[in-house]
């Protein structure tokens, strides 16, 4: 029997009553509660009395009424008409101390499955509620989202805090989960919330409290009259909603998470690929440089006559080209008498000197350096892009992989529970990606971010 239900409910009351009922004890006008057996402490009787170590409860505390009690899945074991009696209590929806809806929902669906079969799932709803408050409403999503498909004809209902003729409550506001009147039952379990025993000393008021006692001894009798006539449903199925709802959990962190990689990594690679763009136009600008140089130089040129040659200008220079004396190859004063410089310098030859140019390549230094940092610059960035390209890929990967895994458990844990609010369940993941998508300046980014959004909201959409 797993009690489940919003914070404040009655769910611990209804186990305290149900110790109770399956060891025989009883609230007397005499003793009060002093044959009582407590498995849950609470304001009147703080203290536990029955029960092992194995199971000590975990309420949080119980003289304050304005947060959730219960904060993990307690089991208690009893014996009723032979037959070993295993109650599960749980942490309650919709806690006004925190925001654990999500985690405790796990912990019930953890610890149900634990056990091979779960015979009643029962639902405790305040019964003096007079409307669909929005905690209650949310609750009621929050159950029919978690709760497999299988288990709904084990469903029971208990409305406390009140009778059939006091329930305020309207059983049309729980329509969604098809009660079955034999299966919805009132109690009045109001022992355990008085806050002055001091009433204890009114016996009117003591002979009041006997009678809602024994009132609730005939429901729980009623209630464990319609479990026993009750098919067993198999637990496997909390099992395999529990692990699709934790594998959903995680790719919902996981995406947004990856897709950030992801983008960082593409950013990263278009600044490597700007800089490996500029660092090779470097290398054209500067792939030229040898300039080719002219130098003069003197070449001897032979010729079909003789021409006075002069020795005298530290250079062997013409003096008379195609000279009109007669041959003479050595020097000799008298023969070049008339020249204009020192006679005794002059000689003929069929060889003149000719000045000519010739280019030769010379290295600028300054384009040569620069060259040889953009070649290394061009080497050095192009691995870096190779790396980076590669870990863009793997990114790319990993967020469709995700992704994939994402709608696949969308799709898986729809099959197991149809009311699944799966919409509910991925607003929050869809609108951080639109945020994503709004704040991101590089297009890609934004486009990847909406893509995403969309593919989820496309599949939603198709299981509606």
């Amino acid at each position: 029997m797993v009690f489940i239900g919003e914070s404040g409910s009655g769910k611990s009351t209804c186990i305290n009553y149900f110790a109770n009922y399956f060891t025989h004890s009883s609230f007397d006008e005499a003793n009060h509660y002093s044959n009582m057996k407590i498995v849950i402490p609470n304001s009147i009787c703080p203290q536990i009395n029955y029960g092992s170590t194995s199971n000590q409860h975990t309420e949080r505390n119980v003289h304050d009424n304005t947060v959730s009690q219960t904060q993990d899945c307690t089991e208690y074991g009893f014996t009723w008409n032979g037959k070993h009696v295993k109650i599960v209590d749980t942490p309650g929806f919709n806690d006004t101390y925190s925001t654990k809806d999500d985690g405790n929902i796990q912990k019930i669906l953890k610890k149900v499955s634990k056990f091979q079969l779960a015979t009643a799932i029962s639902i405790t709803i305040n019964g003096t509620n007079t409307r669909l408050s929005t905690s209650i409403k949310t609750t009621l999503t929050q159950l029919r989202g978690s709760l497999p498909d299988s288990v709904f004809q084990n469903l029971f209902f208990i409305f406390t805090n009140c009778t059939e003729e006091t329930q305020n409550f309207d059983l049309r506001l729980i329509a969604e989960f098809n009660p079955s009147q034999q299966r919805t039952f009132n109690m009045q379990n109001s022992l355990f919330s008085i806050k002055d025993k001091s009433i204890l000393q009114n016996s009117k008021l003591v002979k009041k409290m006997l009678q809602t006692w024994k009132d609730s001894v005939d429901t729980m009798a009623d209630i464990m009259n319609e479990i026993s006539q009750t098919s067993a449903a198999s637990a496997q199925v909390f099992e395999d909603m529990r692990i699709k709802r934790e594998r959903l959990i995680g790719h919902k962190e996981n995406l947004i998470k990856k897709q950030k990689s992801l983008l960082n990594a593409i950013k990263t690679l278009d600044i490597e690929k700007d800089r490996l763009k500029n660092a090779t136009k470097d290398q054209q600008a500067n792939r030229n440089f040898v300039k080719q140089t002219a130098i003069p130089y003197i070449e001897l040129e032979k010729k079909s006559y003789y021409s006075t040659i002069c020795t005298h200008h530290d250079t062997v220079r013409v003096c008379r080209e195609n000279c009109g004396l007669s041959y003479e190859p050595s020097l000799n004063l008298a023969h070049f008498g008339h020249c204009r410089c020192g006679m005794n310098q002059h000689l003929h030859s069929y060889e003149i000197p000719v000045s000519r140019n010739k280019t030769i390549p010379e290295i600028i230094e300054d384009k040569k350096a620069a060259l040889d940092l953009a070649t290394e610059a061009v080497n050095s960035i192009s691995t870096q892009v190779d790396r980076l390209s590669s870990a863009r890929d793997q990114y790319q990967k990993d967020v469709n992989d995700v992704r994939d895994g994402l709608l696949a458990r969308i799709r898986e844990s729809k099959q197991i529970c149809t009311h699944f609010n799966l919409a509910e369940e991925m607003a929050s993941t869809i609108g951080k990606l639109r945020q994503e998508a709004k704040i991101a300046s590089d297009r890609n980014a934004k486009r990847e971010f909406n893509n995403t959004a969309g593919a989820i909201e496309a599949l939603l959409q198709q299981l509606r």
